[in-house]
């Protein structure tokens, strides 16, 4: 009986309005999304080339500076650190656009000192590297002030279809006499309503897979991405991602329509429904959590931070008490001899002062960056109460794009800062020449280092994410499905 009804529901929507205008547009904005992420002028393969290029830059630097001893590259650093394009960008754009594409491995910069009146010894110095995060160095106005028709974009349209399909499906039967024709047979209302779920259910996924086969098949042509298993897989998870979210929406239309006496009604619930949970609620979330807690702006964090240097040079006087320009160089500076293997003493100055400069800057970069983490994770946090959003999240993480897959990235970068200082120092263990005081050039090891055996930073794509958002959106089609069982059960035939 099931089966028959779902079949009845198929049939009934094949000949509806609403079914052509959805094979119709699905098709059409599917070729879209692959024209213009396979032929774009900033695709995947266009992308893949610049990371290419910026490995074989950050290879060359350490090859360089290797070759000039191990101190030298210590304080120089490993170099930037590219992020890799993701290939499945097309399913889950995630403003990739407005988020950076490397992490920055800076030095302080070079500073010089001369001799003032026999004080101090002529010196020219490199600050250490810190690592840095450019992320509000980009412009997020060209990236969100247009619509990107990617596959997150086709989900949230499959979410208004899915209403389309089910808002008459109750009410409708109700008002034309049907329902109780349908009911004096001997068949039970939760027949009645798994049926009605299956066939529109089936009627949406049907002309969505061969929509997202034909999307994949100009992408092939267009030789922008290769699928191997690992991608196969994944797409195929976002199919699962379509379907839990399309029947989420379903057993919603079929509440709504249970509930009230007419399908006009019906709709209109559906409508306002549909809007507050795929735009209002979100967007309404963000600013409430933005101004709950507001971020520090940059301005203000470099303020903090030049404050606090400028505590660690009067402290040490690295210029002397008159400064860089000008001045008797009368000073009681800690730093009026310049580090050398002949003087560990005063290597161990200059080492204590480089590592305070590079403790603040650190905390204050890493510390930044982590508030805003923090903010972003609690929006979505409370943002996923909609299935819309929870769909979007789990799109992302599967396709490793978005903030998360930033997120995720700068915890790497983080963990290859310090297994690059700890190579560091092992290696300089391993020459008895060496001082041994790091993070001063002169107080490490001089020779030269086999570029070979310099760590290399490799990004892992993280889906442990993914898997509570899978959760959670099983969790709103099992309560949608309960709520709508409930209200169904509760409704008049007539």
């Amino acid at each position: 009986m099931i089966l028959h009804i779902a079949k009845k529901e198929i049939h009934y929507n094949l000949t509806t309005l609403r079914f052509a205008l959805m094979v119709i547009l699905l098709p059409v904005l599917m070729i879209a999304n692959a024209l213009i992420y396979g032929y774009g002028d900033d695709g995947y393969i266009t992308q893949v080339n610049a990371y290419n290029k910026q490995v074989e830059k950050k290879l060359s630097h350490v090859e360089t500076y290797a070759a000039q001893g191990l101190g030298e590259l210590a304080v120089i650093g490993p170099g930037d650190m590219p992020k890799r394009p993701s290939p499945l960008k097309f399913s889950a754009n995630g403003t990739d656009e407005v988020i950076p594409r490397y992490v920055i491995m800076q030095e302080y910069g070079t500073a010089s000192r001369s001799a003032k009146a026999g004080k101090f010894e002529a010196y020219a110095w490199k600050g250490p590297w810190t690592l840095r995060y450019p992320l509000n160095s980009f412009d997020e106005g060209s990236a969100t002030h247009r619509i990107k028709i990617d596959w997150v974009f086709i989900g949230v349209l499959m979410s208004f279809f899915a209403i389309l399909f089910t808002f008459d499906a109750v009410a409708g039967e109700r008002s034309s006499g049907t329902l109780s024709l349908m009911m004096s047979n001997t068949v039970s209302r939760s027949q009645v309503l798994l049926g009605k779920s299956i066939g529109a259910f089936l009627t949406l996924m049907v002309p969505l897979v061969i929509g997202i086969l034909m999307n994949l098949l100009v992408i092939q042509l267009s030789g922008s991405l290769s699928f191997d298993s690992g991608t196969s897989l994944r797409i195929l998870g976002m199919v699962g991602l379509f379907g839990l979210l399309i029947s989420a929406f379903i057993f919603v239309g079929l509440f709504f329509s249970s509930r009230v006496s007419n399908a006009i009604t019906s709709l209109v619930w559906l409508l306002l429904t549909w809007v507050f949970l795929a735009f209002v609620f979100p967007n309404l979330l963000g600013i409430f959590v933005g101004n709950l807690n507001p971020i520090p702006s940059v301005d203000e964090v470099s303020l903090s931070r030049e404050a606090q240097l400028n505590q660690i040079m009067d402290q040490f006087q690295p210029w002397g008490a008159y400064g860089p320009w000008g001045g008797s160089g009368e000073t009681s500076s800690k730093l009026n001899q310049a580090p050398s293997t002949e003087n560990p003493s005063a290597t161990r100055q200059w080492a204590t002062y480089f590592t305070a400069q590079k403790g603040i800057e650190t905390k204050s970069l890493d510390e930044h960056i982590d508030k805003q983490f923090r903010q972003v994770q609690l929006a979505r946090d409370l943002t996923q109460v909609s299935p819309i959003a929870t769909f979007q999240y789990a799109m992302e993480g599967l396709a490793n794009t978005g903030i998360v897959s930033y997120m995720n990235f700068v915890k790497q970068a983080r963990r290859y800062r310090q297994t690059f200082i700890d190579f560091i120092k092992t290696e300089d263990r391993n020459d008895p020449e060496s001082l041994h005081i790091y993070p001063v050039k002169e107080g490490l090891s001089q020779k030269p280092v086999d570029p070979d055996a310099v760590p290399v930073f490799e990004e892992r794509v993280s889906y442990r994410s993914v898997l509570s958002q899978v959760g959670l959106l099983v969790l709103f089609n099992l309560l949608f499905f309960i709520v709508a069982q409930v209200s169904f059960l509760m409704s008049e035939i007539k």
